[in-house]
């Protein structure tokens, strides 16, 4: 460890961070190498008391440090934050740049320098630290977002797996009562995980295996209903296949299990994390944002978003929905921003796609552009930066979000247009379940599972009535 001494005000150092160790330089505001360290993780238990050690000697002659890190979401820079020092984030990239434009070497100890000397010219964000329950709540929807994507591949697997024995099995649940990631599908399956199984499995076995899944109502006709599409004649491969495959597919049902049992455990607690959270009376407000969208979005925004964006357009621009323009004389181009919250983006997606189908005013802005020439995946990101700049100036005003007033028309007009929604059965399928109904022994519920909707659907659109 080196120290020397110098002139100045503050101290600007440079932390360059790996899974084993930190390098740390130390500059006055001439740009002199004050000290430089190794920190090693295995040697020193806590790093950021054996980094205001190293501090120490110093801080007697200077009036406060500034520490610049490439990776501000460390433990290292978070505790280091937490205690009270200052942490600024340096860009990665633009470090890189910097190091192929001055030619020096790709080492440790270098870049520490480098990152120090950014921080002494003020290449720098600050760092705006989110309040201890808005930071557990993005931690939480982090591990949301993983444990849906983990719940996909398990489902994934169950079918691939379902299709090479048994194809029957894959649409025997419709999509409209949660398919094979129903609670009834699995606990059939995890019983009867083949045809062969599944054939010797009677109307009242049937039963108790519905009944001890949740099912409370018709599970008789659910039951005959699943008997008779289980005895009908399959394509059966040989029987010591078969039970190898079931083994495969048993395997696969306790990993969709876990799965499921994983997020509705991290769903719920989403759910209380999301409700005290300071904006969320204003995101609930937004027509088509549920409790998942609405949590996701507070958890990449925070709760200091005027501290931490300062405008809209940043907040658009972080998020992706703003694009980059490139000029140079003549020559203009405009294209997609890559360097944003890849999270933030998928959310304002879906929560722009989902706006569509519930508010006119994002309707009528997501028509206008797509008549404009615009494609689909454009006029959705035009519409999502339009909600996070209303967002924002809500955050920032304390003012109620009013769909009318952010899209601009007037909801208690004569012409004022509303959410298009398509039927949920078209005419040929209409044509279709009238058919059925007439056959003997078919019943409404029956109709309605065939074509996957509700009883209410096959009174409304193919009977003509209001279930009573």
């Amino acid at each position: 460890m080196l120290l020397l001494c110098g002139g100045g005000y503050l101290l600007y150092a440079g932390c360059d961070w790996s899974d084993r160790w930190l390098d740390v330089a130390v500059l006055d505001r001439s740009g002199s190498v004050l000290g430089e360290t190794r920190i090693i993780y295995a040697e020193a238990p806590d790093p950021v008391a054996r980094y205001k050690e190293f501090l120490a000697p110093l801080g007697r002659r200077w009036r406060g440090t500034i520490t610049g890190i490439e990776d501000v979401g460390i433990l290292f820079a978070r505790s280091l934050a937490a205690s009270g020092l200052q942490v600024v984030h340096v860009d990665p990239t633009r470090a890189a740049r910097h190091r192929a434009a001055f030619g020096t070497s790709k080492t440790d100890r270098a870049d520490a320098r480098l990152i120090a000397s950014m921080t002494l010219a003020g290449e720098f964000r600050p760092v705006v630290l989110n309040s201890p329950e808005a930071e557990a709540l993005r931690v939480v929807a982090h591990a949301h977002r993983a444990a849906v994507e983990d719940r996909v591949e398990a489902l994934h697997s169950v079918r691939a797996a379902l299709m090479r024995i048994w194809p029957a099995a894959v649409s025997a649940w419709p999509a409209g009562v949660g398919g094979l990631r129903s609670a009834q599908a699995r606990a059939v399956l995890a019983a009867a995980p083949s045809p062969r199984s599944a054939a010797g499995l009677d109307r009242k076995r049937l039963g108790a295996i519905l009944e001890a899944a949740g099912r409370t109502r018709t599970v008789e006709d659910e039951a005959e209903r699943l008997r008779m599409l289980f005895c009908r004649p399959v394509m059966l491969l040989d029987p010591h296949v078969e039970d190898a495959e079931s083994v495969r597919i048993r395997h696969y049902l306790a990993v969709l299990d876990r799965a499921v049992e994983r997020t509705d455990v991290l769903a719920r607690d989403l759910e209380q994390r999301y409700a005290a959270h300071p904006y969320h009376q204003l995101v609930s407000c937004l027509p088509g944002i549920g409790t998942t969208l609405g949590a996701y979005l507070l958890a990449e925004i925070g709760d200091q978003p005027v501290d931490r964006f300062g405008s809209g357009r940043a907040l658009a621009a972080y998020a992706g929905a703003s694009p980059v323009t490139w000029s140079s004389g003549q020559i203009v181009r405009v294209s997609f921003r890559r360097a944003s919250s890849t999270h933030l983006r998928s959310t304002v997606h879906k929560a722009a796609f989902s706006m569509t189908n519930h508010s006119p005013g994002a309707e009528m802005y997501y028509r206008r552009h797509r008549t404009a020439g615009d494609a689909h995946a454009t006029a959705l990101r035009k519409l999502g930066r339009k909600i996070l700049l209303c967002l924002y100036h809500c955050m920032a005003s304390g003012t109620p979000y009013d769909d009318a007033v952010a899209f601009g028309y007037d909801p208690a007009a004569v012409d004022a247009r509303g959410v298009r929604r398509g039927k949920p059965l078209d005419e040929e399928q209409i044509v279709r379940a009238q058919r059925m109904l007439l056959a003997p022994g078919v019943s409404v519920t029956d109709t309605a599972q065939a074509f996957g909707v509700s009883r209410q659907t096959i009174y409304r659109h193919v009977l003509g009535r209001r279930r009573t």
